[in-house]
């Protein structure tokens, strides 16, 4: 070692001097062997007045150093003081307590992981096991993003699917900041209730509104433990429901009917249509609102329905609660005048159990779109970490990723 290499040591291996060291091409490893340098202490008391009860030695692994993976022999010592009359082992500054690693390498697994770097990528770079770039980056999560409600008052709640099978996940974001806040495995009420409870009963009160999907259980929650709060169903997937209960449960049926009377122009107006009946017509070509306005034209049950589907966003975009009511009861009443099976059905069930949830949005202009690009993100972090093993993990990670942004006063 020349005198430059031996001050940076000293600077990264305080009260520690190299001894002896090895270096292997082939498994392009370095290994040091480190002893103390300073006259033992105390840990206890801090007293000098010790004397050295037994030399270890303990093995770790530090950061990379010129492309060279690094291994440490350190010899350190237990005491037993004359001072307090304790026994004790002696601190390495260095090295975090039951470490296999030095911080320094911790700091670099965590700093690479930290940018949404994959684990796979990072124990290649640093020459450690997979499960070992997991513990450290699981421990530093765990520390520094405990839950946090702050001042969060407008949420949005969802779910997403963590992998086949039907396993899923609920997510809560605060919609002022884009900060994930909780992340549960599951989807049912017994999920949604535990982080209502880790709001605890103030934080709960300083919720004025959350938006959701049309999820029963999620608004019997926060109805249960939110008083101020307001359930706001989202427009996308009133849309999504009207879509699929409705539109496609008609274009069905009169499939179904051309067949058994083997209707061929009806079959092949129908034949592909189901992206022009869901799509909302300013998103359509000219062309293919031509092709829309036949299909239309040709079924009325179907011309209904989509002309409903567009007066829908109007409900939504309403600047007032006394809107909202006015523009839905309108709604529901054209709805009804249709004599359309799936139109009249789907405007009782909404009108009987979501209309205060659909008319709120007058008050509380919020939806669950953050969280679709969200859950969009979330599908490329588990890409990047080939699916997660550990489930609390890739929570963690969800809310490392999504921790918000700074809200001016």
């Amino acid at each position: 070692m020349n005198i430059v290499t031996d001050l940076l040591f000293k600077k990264i291996f305080p009260d520690f001097n190299i001894s002896d060291f090895s270096i292997d091409d082939s498994s392009n490893e370095i290994t040091l062997y480190l002893e103390p340098s300073t006259p033992p202490v105390c840990p206890h008391c801090k007293s000098h007045k010790v004397v050295v009860h037994e030399y270890r030695k303990r093995t770790v692994r530090d950061d990379k150093f010129f492309g060279y993976a690094v291994i440490l022999i350190i010899t350190y010592r237990t005491t037993k003081c004359l001072y307090c009359d304790n026994y004790g082992t002696e601190k390495v500054s260095f090295i975090s307590d039951n470490a296999r690693v030095t911080k320094r390498l911790e700091n670099t697994v965590i700093d690479d992981l930290e940018r949404a770097g994959s684990i796979k990528d990072t124990a290649a770079r640093t020459a450690l096991k997979w499960d070992t770039c997991k513990k450290i980056h699981k421990r530093f999560l765990q520390r520094t993003i405990p839950f946090n409600l702050g001042d969060a008052t407008h949420l949005a709640i969802d779910e997403f699917s963590i992998r086949k099978g039907h396993k899923y996940a609920t997510v809560v974001v605060d919609l002022d900041t884009r900060r994930v806040i909780w992340v549960g495995e599951g989807k049912k009420i017994s999920e949604v209730n535990s982080f209502f409870k880790l709001c605890g009963v103030e934080g709960c009160k300083q919720i004025k509104a959350v938006a959701m999907d049309q999820n029963a259980g999620f608004a019997s929650c926060v109805n249960k433990h939110c008083p101020n709060a307001k359930v706001v169903y989202d427009l996308f997937h009133m849309v999504y429901n009207y879509a699929r209960l409705v539109i496609s449960a008609i274009r069905l049926r009169l499939s179904d009917a051309n067949k058994s009377s083997n209707d061929k122009k009806g079959y092949s107006l129908l034949k592909n249509s189901r992206f022009l009946l869901l799509t909302h017509n300013a998103n359509l070509s000219e062309e293919k609102r031509l092709k829309l306005k036949d299909i239309l034209s040709f079924y009325h049950d179907l011309y209904v329905s989509c002309e409903l589907k567009e007066l829908l966003p109007e409900v939504f975009h309403a600047k007032s609660k006394e809107k909202a009511e006015i523009l839905w009861d309108e709604w529901v009443r054209l709805a009804m005048q249709s004599n359309v099976e799936e139109i009249t059905k789907f405007a009782r069930n909404q009108n009987k159990y979501y209309r205060d949830g659909i008319t709120n949005s007058g008050i509380y202009p919020i939806r669950t779109s953050v969280l679709e690009g969200i859950n969009n993100k979330i599908k490329v972090l588990k890409r990047i970490a080939y699916g997660f093993r550990d489930n609390k993990y890739f929570f963690l990670r969800i809310k490392s990723a999504f921790k918000g942004k700074v809200v001016a006063p």
